[in-house]
């Protein structure tokens, strides 16, 4: 089973919508930054800066869950509106800020210029997948946005396991800069986490996060024989034989690659457990006579389904035993990872936990795509005991959301679009229990509010319900209600049978 790697509390999916030159060693009390780059921190492009924003993004959601002062929340919507919108202008700089500012503001502080200095930093380790060889890892360091105060002397202490060293930046010194990090010696594969705690001389932890960095065995010469596995199953498999494991195995190479020559790309995987899992699989489907290492699962999983435009990814909370399956469906920009990282830092998540239900979240791009294989044929290895599928989605999520309903109404036991509207004919929704929500100050909430009519005056089983809330945020606000709802239809349904 692969384990997405959870650093609690400051691992990073970004929204979804939506670097130190010099030496330094583990095992010392203190180190210099080493010779500066070139010229300060500009703005991040929003590719370079999705992982510092996904954390970020994170930071806030817990802020707003953990705030029920109504006036604080009343106050940050505003700023909240501004930051999704943000992010489709392409400037994650801008967008970081506001973020770093908005949690602050709801969690009832006023950070001071050095607080606010120690927010804006990044820590980006040059990849996130490495061999147990290599003995030392370049990061960078760098200010995603410029605070209007004069910036302090600033200090961060950089560990892995036990081994640290601190780094101190003069206040004058430029930035990005740049540091070679010694790994501690070690002869099995991991899943770490560089830790980073950031802050002053007088106040050394102002900020502390972390992020992934998994070692293995060689690396290089294992993907190198997953890449001819694949290439050989392509040519030894019947086409339409274990399509689904051929589909997850290219997948996870592909993801594996990126992860050996990139820092993490929006969230933090254990890309160990990942690479013995794609090796697991490519033994299972080598073997006499083959079999899938698909099936069976328990907890959380990423695999893809074979669709005529390719591999479809998706993550998912596999249960063999659950009784309910959820999928979900996020909003533009997202990934298959946003309701696991993001939308209330993994709200979805929890509550399905809570209830032994199992959970897909496949990629969205458009509600045009084919997410047939997401209901016909993942269920059967993710949740093969699940008698009711619900769907949930947001924003275009919700538009998909309505899509499959209307092709699977048959197959479902409930739908609850977030923020979104129906794309075309609602007809064949017509007896299927619905969930409609969006915030109060939500620019979708006249669509949602159109299709809770349109809902209602066919008679369908129709809720709708506004949260005092905008956008993005909606999404955990409505979560516990819509899960309220799916558990009524679960116990109603059983005793009908």
């Amino acid at each position: 089973m692969i384990r997405p790697l959870r650093l609690k509390p400051s691992s990073a999916c970004l929204v979804a919508a939506l670097l130190l030159t010099g030496a330094l060693a583990f095992g010392q009390s203190s180190s210099s930054a080493g010779p500066a780059a070139p010229g300060p921190s500009g703005p991040t492009r929003f590719a370079e800066g999705r992982y510092e924003l996904g954390r970020r993004t994170r930071a806030l959601e817990r802020a707003w869950m953990d705030c029920r002062d109504a006036e604080r929340r009343a106050a940050a919507i505003p700023r909240i509106q501004a930051a999704v919108l943000g992010f489709f202008s392409g400037n994650a700089s801008a967008v970081a800020q506001s973020l770093d500012e908005t949690a602050a503001a709801l969690r009832g502080q006023s950070p001071s210029a050095a607080d606010q200095w120690a927010a804006a930093l990044s820590v980006t380790p040059a990849r996130a997948l490495v061999d147990l060889r290599e003995p030392t890892l370049d990061v960078t360091i760098a200010t995603l946005y410029e605070v209007n105060a004069p910036r302090p002397e600033l200090t961060l202490r950089l560990a892995v396991g036990k081994s640290a060293a601190t780094v101190r930046l003069p206040a004058d010194a430029p930035l990005p800069r740049r540091a070679r990090i010694a790994f501690e010696p070690a002869t099995q594969d991991a899943d770490a986490a560089l830790e980073v705690v950031a802050g002053t001389p007088d106040r050394p932890a102002r900020q502390a996060w972390r992020v992934g960095v998994s070692r293995v065995r060689d690396l290089d010469r294992r993907l190198a024989a997953l890449d001819a596995a694949a290439a050989a199953l392509a040519k030894s498999l019947a086409p339409d034989a274990f399509d689904v494991e051929r589909s997850t195995l290219a997948t996870r190479l592909s993801l594996l690659k990126a992860l050996r020559e990139k820092p993490p790309l929006e969230t933090d995987l254990a890309a160990a457990s990942l690479l013995r899992d794609a090796e697991r699989l490519v033994e299972g489907l080598r073997a006499t006579p083959p079999r899938s290492t698909l099936s069976g699962l328990a907890g959380e999983t990423l695999l893809s389904a074979p669709t005529a435009k390719g591999p479809l990814p998706a993550r998912a909370l596999a249960n063999p035993d659950a009784p309910v399956l959820v999928v979900a469906f996020h909003g533009a920009g997202g990934s298959e990872n946003m309701f696991f990282d993001s939308y209330g830092d993994g709200e979805i998540v929890r509550l399905c936990r809570a209830r032994s239900w199992a959970l897909i979240c496949p990629r969205v791009t458009s509600p045009l795509d084919d997410y047939g294989p997401v209901i016909e044929r993942l269920p059967g290895l993710l949740a093969p005991k699940a008698k009711r599928i619900f769907l949930v989605g947001h924003s275009l999520g919700a538009v998909t959301t309505l899509a499959v309903a209307t092709k699977y109404a048959d197959r479902l036991a409930g739908i609850a679009p977030i923020s979104g509207r129906a794309p075309g004919a609602t007809g064949a929704l017509k007896a299927l229990p619905t969930f409609v929500s969006a915030g109060t100050k939500d620019f979708s909430r006249a669509g949602s509010e159109q299709l809770a009519e349109r809902l209602r005056a066919q008679e369908t089983p129709t809720t709708f319900k506004l949260y005092e809330t905008e956008h993005l945020l909606v999404v955990p606000d409505a979560l516990p209600d819509i899960f309220a709802w799916m558990d009524r239809l679960a116990l109603d349904r059983r005793a009908d049978e």
